[in-house]
């Protein structure tokens, strides 16, 4: 007999960039921005002074978010204490794709493997369209089709799309593997929380796994699932129409502690365990209090406990039980027949549980990438290819396969040892050799998927090389061109760099205008445009500029860090097929996506 199993076969997560941790709280609230915590009760109290005999260099505050609420540290996207600010700080969608994406690596499944995307969340980066189809399309492109589902959940999420991934798979005989993440940024919720409480509580972060379909001749992966709704906590914890969190901290303790254990026997029972039989359980609740509480209720052995998850990266939400299913991975703790449980119970009322056997699955999956093979065989044209960037993209297009056609002027050395590669020489400020440079790319026996623009330069010449050069060039083998033409631009278009430098700024806006107005012609022959103004980068051009002119710019457009020149160029050739990208800034021109890199237009003074 053959079973139909659900396994784990890969996981991720992020976290906010900013660790807080207790002493961090503790100091804010000596400096008065919060209040609530009674130092005198604690330290005067019997319990206490026994706890010091072990922990003598801990302070009340130390005793009370760690021992008793079980937080250590937690992760934001933002400065501590959370306020209402103008830097850029990351979303809930950025830190979805992140662990997204590392929970493709580690599965080894690309991602035009996945059959169906099911993401969580009550912190949305927008309203609409659903963070699912968001997080879809940072890595696959507009001809990919598979479903997205979002949910506005909470503390239940994961294990609410978790049931519907299974029962997807029931109802889909094809599909064989299945993201799966919740992602949080419960800081947004605290800007008007002056109580110490939450922010001992709550951290920002986003978990993912890979569910894959496996048949075998034995049981194995997710045994039993359940989910419920409790509507006598519906009222006592949830964010208000302001984003601001409300919670009543005894009626979530009353109702988890008894929902907990529910959702954990009926699992138990399902799929044929005792309480003797599980090796480790991954609960999600708000600390030590509820966790030790419904541990106690199903005599359950704490040290079979895991709450790593919590103590380091606080209540997540929804992503906590995944999270925590990463670490335990990430540290080597999954083994072969290990028995897992795991119950959620939070806001909304929602509560339920799984009961998970691990089996090692040791298919190879070769040739992996975590890009889907778009590129491979795919034709394309890059102006400016022999420049530090040109450079860098063409060989990042090169190592997707794709057979390339670069056009430098007099310094190609670099362009030489690439693969599939054919270097036509051009000087962009000569316009007889522009002439024959569009004469000898239109007598090739190849149509380009793909043209690449990244001519640039500051010299006198700038404006043929930046504008000139590059219209004439695309309006002469626009016929040759099917897919799309991406350009890239500098962020120095957007506001006042420095007056030395206004004709190399002039030449970018006025290139810049001329595509977006091209665009909607463009689309009618199926060609995409992209424009992506990058922030400076580390590398290339920005060594031939001011140092105090970048620095005014980085000041002003709020850049925090110069943009690494990898990142750069992997951004660009993604641009080509992908819809998102991460740390881009995206908006429309008639037709034309363009994208911010680095920095983002609408935090410029």
């Amino acid at each position: 007999m053959m079973f139909e199993n659900y396994i784990f076969s890969g996981f991720g997560y992020s976290a906010g960039k900013f660790t807080i941790t207790n002493n961090d709280i503790y100091d804010a609230l000596k400096k008065g921005y919060f209040e609530g915590f009674a130092e005198d009760k604690i330290s005067g109290s019997a319990k206490f002074e026994k706890y010091r005999e072990t922990h003598p260099d801990d302070t009340p505050f130390d005793y009370f978010a760690g021992n008793i609420m079980g937080f250590y540290e937690r992760h934001y996207v933002r400065p501590f204490p959370p306020r209402v600010n103008r830097m850029q700080v990351e979303s809930s969608l950025e830190l979805a794709v992140k662990a997204v994406k590392n929970a493709m690596l580690d599965a080894k499944v690309q991602a035009g493997d996945i059959d169906a995307w099911f993401v969580s969340t009550v912190s949305p980066h927008q309203q609409a369209p659903g963070i699912a189809g968001s997080v879809k399309s940072f890595f696959v492109d507009a001809k990919n089709y598979t479903p997205a589902f979002s949910l506005m959940s909470g503390c239940a999420g994961f294990n609410q799309n978790l049931q519907k991934c299974i029962e997807y798979f029931r109802l889909h005989k094809e599909a064989k593997y299945a993201v799966v993440a919740h992602t949080e940024t419960m800081s947004s919720f605290l800007n008007k929380r002056t109580k110490f409480v939450p922010f001992v509580t709550f951290g920002d972060a986003a978990a993912a796994v890979i569910v894959e379909r496996v048949q075998a001749d034995e049981k194995f992966g997710i045994l039993s699932i359940c989910n419920y709704q409790d509507l006598k906590m519906l009222d006592y914890v949830g964010v208000d129409d302001d984003w601001n969190l409300y919670m009543d901290d005894s009626v979530i303790k009353d109702r988890a502690c008894v929902n907990i254990p529910k959702a954990s026997r009926e699992c138990l029972s399902e799929a044929g365990w005792g309480i003797g039989d599980v090796d480790i359980f991954v609960p999600h609740q708000t600390g030590n209090v509820i966790v030790k509480q419904a541990a106690t209720e199903l005599n359950f052995p704490m040290d079979k406990v895991f709450l790593k998850a919590q103590n380091l990266y606080g209540n997540v939400s929804g992503s906590t039980v995944p999270l925590g299913l990463a670490m335990l991975a990430e540290e080597g703790k999954m083994y072969d027949g290990q028995k897992i449980l795991s119950a959620t119970a939070g806001v909304g009322g929602n509560y339920g549980g799984f009961a998970y056997l691990h089996r090692k699955i040791n298919a190879e999956k070769s040739n992996y990438l975590l890009h889907n093979d778009e590129l491979a065989g795919k034709n394309v044209l890059v102006l400016g290819a022999s420049g530090k960037l040109g450079t860098e993209v063409s060989k990042e297009l090169a190592s997707r396969g794709a057979n390339l056609w670069l056009q430098g002027n007099s310094n190609t050395e670099s362009l030489n040892n690439i693969p599939k590669a054919q270097i036509l020489k051009c000087n962009l400020g000569d316009k007889a050799s522009v002439r024959g440079f569009i004469d000898e790319v239109n007598s090739l026996d190849v149509r380009f998927d793909y043209l690449v623009n990244l001519a640039e330069s500051t010299a006198e010449n700038c404006m043929d090389v930046n504008l000139y050069a590059p219209i004439e060039i695309i309006n002469g083998i626009v016929e040759k061109i099917s897919r799309g033409i991406i350009a890239v631009g500098n962020g120095a278009e957007d506001l006042n760099f420095d007056e030395n430098y206004n004709a190399w700024a002039s030449s970018k806006r006025a290139f810049h205008g001329y595509l977006a107005s091209a665009s909607g012609e463009f689309s009618k022959y199926g060609i995409r445009t992209v424009y992506l103004h990058l922030g400076f980068m580390d590398d290339g051009l920005v060594s031939q500029l001011p140092e105090k002119s970048v620095f005014k710019f980085m000041v002003k457009s709020r850049q925090e860090n110069l943009v690494n020149l990898d990142v750069a160029a992997e951004t660009i050739v993604n641009a080509l097929y992908i819809p998102r990208q991460l740390g881009v800034n995206y908006s429309y021109e008639n037709l034309m996506l363009v994208g911010r890199l680095g920095y983002d237009e609408n935090k410029v003074d």
